[in-house]
């Protein structure tokens, strides 16, 4: 009898095990999941666009991107497509004259989806040209993600300029 008890409350914690597992994955797969590896090669295309514009290296920045990103400056222009990206992208490489600037980014918070991931992260213009920086603009993007043969792009951005109590 005492083998029949401890075989039944044996059978009992191993289902209420079984239906934990298979319920808290169920939970995460509606909402996607990333790794630690998917994580960080996200946060490189925040680089990747930065150092793409501060270098003018036109191929690293639209490395980025997905071939159908659509992109929302912060003043409100939409550019969609390689095309897009190329043709907001032509003025800010050809500005020679401007004070050398570089892009920054912090906070940088990365949420699965089923989809992929959504991202947020602030922004911050600054002018090196003189020993102390001085900042320009700052805001903050909003992003999705998808994962794609190349890996993860960038599938939509907004730029918003200022902060986020400015915006409400």
């Amino acid at each position: 009898m005492r083998k029949v008890h401890a075989l039944a409350t044996a059978a009992a914690v191993v289902a209420a095990f079984g239906a934990g597992v298979i319920y808290s994955q169920s939970g995460t797969a509606a909402a996607g999941t990333l790794t630690g590896a998917d994580i960080a090669e996200i946060e490189q295309l925040y680089a990747r666009y930065n150092q793409g514009l501060d270098f003018k290296d036109k191929e690293l920045f639209l490395s980025a991107f997905a071939e159908d990103a659509v992109y929302t400056t912060g003043g409100g222009e939409v550019y969609e497509g390689r095309a897009g990206l190329e043709e907001w992208l032509a003025p800010v490489m050809e500005n020679s004259s401007g004070a050398p600037v570089t892009h920054n980014n912090t906070s940088i918070l990365i949420t699965p989806t089923a989809e992929g991931a959504e991202g947020r992260g602030y922004w911050m213009l600054m002018n090196v040209a003189d020993r102390e920086p001085k900042p320009v603009f700052s805001g903050y993007y909003t992003d999705t993600f998808v994962k794609t043969a190349d890996g993860w792009r960038i599938k939509t951005r907004g730029s918003v300029r200022g902060w986020p109590q400015d915006a409400q």
